[in-house]
């Protein structure tokens, strides 16, 4: 398998909750040290290589160690139903081995009380870098919200690491995952998120979001993206195409791949993207720190 089959489509699945032992606190700047790195889903094999050479540099080379969490792979138990093809554990480690990448650990459960034991999450304080991959939705976020895990991917940032997500991954490190609500005509939250990426809401597969109905080409991830945001501030919309990666690093965003990227901030613009990227680009962030 390639690293252009390995995305897998949304699914929704719920896992049972136990108390959060960190909180969920909105801020509006991007983290203060570390990098971001949010994929689109449906990576490419030159996009992937791109992004694997610049993940692994952002985690301190070759020697650092790396840990991927695949739990939104059909492929690890228990079983979820995600259409699509699986990636096993062994290909998982593979993409990222293949590009010079030396100390790589996959960590996964898909219970919330194992996710929450010093035990289980004691690697994650010697990453430099973590990647979530794509699979289902709302899996990552339901099993490592408000756990151990969660405040340990907090501090990789704090250390200046890396946290990449890609399709699925990407949304679990945004604050809330945007879908249309089950039994209603709305498009809006239905779930929360990791929130490591402070007030900010990631949709990937923007560029699959297209609708060209009566010959005219309508983006409807846009505009129910900037609907959401300029209703419910300062909430901050980023959406991503596939095989495209967002590089966010302290003020400065940068895009790679075959895509492009919108930012949607009502404070700066709320009838438009206050800023689109194409591949090649970068810019200075266009939303506040407070």
């Amino acid at each position: 398998m390639t690293p252009s089959k390995k995305t897998l489509l949304l699914a929704a699945a719920a896992l049972v909750a136990v108390r959060p032992v960190v909180s969920q606190q909105p801020r509006t700047e991007t983290p203060a040290t570390g990098t971001i790195m949010l994929g689109g889903g449906r990576m490419e094999d030159v996009t992937f290589a791109e992004f694997a050479k610049r993940f692994i540099a952002l985690a301190g080379g070759p020697e650092a160690l790396i840990v991927i969490i695949p739990t939104a792979n059909e492929s690890f138990p228990p079983a979820i139903r995600v259409r699509g093809p699986a990636t096993t554990p062994k290909e998982m480690r593979g993409y990222l081995e293949s590009q010079g990448a030396r100390h790589v650990v996959l960590l996964h459960t898909r219970d919330r009380r194992v996710a929450n034991s010093p035990e289980f999450a004691k690697v994650l304080r010697k990453a430099r870098g973590v990647w979530i991959p794509g699979g289902a939705s709302r899996v990552v976020e339901n099993t490592y919200r408000g756990t151990l895990v969660q405040r340990e991917l907090q501090g990789v940032l704090d250390r200046g690491g890396v946290l990449a997500g890609d399709s699925a991954g990407s949304i679990a490190l945004g604050c809330a995952f945007l879908s249309w609500v089950p039994h209603t005509k709305t498009f809006g939250k239905i779930d929360d998120a990791l929130c490591l990426v402070p007030n900010v809401v990631i949709t990937p597969h923007a560029s699959g979001m297209v609708d060209t109905t009566g010959g005219k080409r309508v983006n409807w991830a846009d505009q129910e993206v900037l609907k959401y945001v300029v209703a419910h501030p300062p909430t901050i919309g980023i959406n991503i195409d596939e095989s495209t990666m967002l590089v966010l690093h302290r003020d400065e965003a940068e895009v790679f791949g075959e895509g492009g990227v919108a930012i949607f901030d009502a404070a700066q613009n709320k009838t438009r993207a206050a800023l689109r990227l194409s591949a090649g680009q970068r810019s200075k962030i266009p939303w506040r720190n407070p």
